[in-house]
């Protein structure tokens, strides 16, 4: 697969390297948040290659004996190397168990510069409070687009970008439904199943009505208690609470993203009804077909 330096994200890792919390990088899946894990490491390599880099990829069966925190903890601990920089790497942190006992214990020894791939927005306030720098990472941006495919008239390219969005896996496919299913498989497997796991969600059938409700009113003003009342006008018995929590996993899980209303004249956000954006607009036509494009409001989730 191709690949471009994605160079706004990178200069923010270097601009924290060296800094004393655990710089997470967070992003919905397939974002390209390994990859860009690896070019942080190509530059540190580049500028000390003397320094101690001990990596660890969650994804690779070679790495199952570190499935328990205190396995995790104690490899790390025997590659230290005293005199030398030390960073750490893991990437889907989040398949160890308690691995924040590790990551907490690493970083209190304060010995290693530590970068994480794989949690949630929830997990930061949670189990790492006040000891983290958060790196967004979002899937293709309309400029990245271009770059990657080497494209100079504008015009032409945003029209191809409002069909094929900012998924990269989905490059490789040669025709539009092979990467639709390729960007649905993405959200189905990868997110709407990590969130049913985690929370431990028994009404799925509602968790899927949210979502579909949620992608066809990108940039559409929503809350809970509109959601709930239309699926209720569909003799659905849930409570507005239920549907909120939902929404809330939906953006842990950086499926959607909440931006709030705000009030520039009383400078002060709004408690009214929020907008929720897709973290890419392609997840809407995957998930709901190309019969109702909606420009408008899907180059309105764009610039969002």
């Amino acid at each position: 697969m191709k690949l471009i330096e994605r160079r706004q994200y990178l200069d923010k890792l270097i601009n924290v390297l060296g800094t004393p919390d655990i710089k997470v990088i967070t992003g919905v899946r397939r974002s390209g948040k390994s990859k860009l894990l690896e070019a942080f490491r190509a530059y540190i390599e580049s500028e000390d290659p003397d320094c101690n880099i001990i990596q660890i990829n969650f994804n690779l069966p070679d790495y199952d004996d570190l499935l328990t925190y205190r396995a995790l903890y104690d490899y790390v601990n025997a590659y230290y190397v005293a005199g030398k920089e030390n960073f750490v790497f893991i990437d889907e942190v989040q398949m160890c168990k308690d691995f924040e006992k590790a990551v907490n214990g690493l970083h209190a020894s304060e010995k290693y510069d530590i970068y994480i791939t794989g949690l949630l927005s929830s997990d930061l306030a949670t189990l790492f409070t006040g000891r983290t720098f958060e790196i967004k990472v979002y899937p293709f941006s309309f400029s990245e687009y271009m770059e990657y495919f080497g494209l100079k008239d504008r015009y032409d390219a945003l029209d191809k970008y409002v069909l094929e969005g900012g998924m990269s896996g989905s490059y490789l496919y040669k025709n539009q439904e092979a990467k639709y299913d390729y960007i649905a498989d993405v959200f189905d497997t990868l997110i709407v199943r990590d969130i049913r796991k985690k929370y431990k969600i028994r009404n799925t059938q509602l968790m899927d009505r949210i979502v579909d409700f949620l992608m066809d009113n990108v940039s559409n003003l929503s809350s809970a208690r509109n959601i709930t009342n239309t699926l209720g006008s569909m003799q659905e018995k849930i409570h507005h609470t239920t549907v909120g929590n939902y929404m809330q996993y939906l953006c842990n899980a950086f499926a959607f993203y909440k931006v709030r209303r705000y009030d520039i004249k009383g400078k002060k956000y709004l408690s009214s009804n929020d907008k929720y954006y897709l973290s890419d607009h392609t997840f809407r036509y995957a998930k709901l077909g190309t019969k109702n494009m909606d420009y408008g409001r899907i180059l309105e989730n764009i610039v969002a």
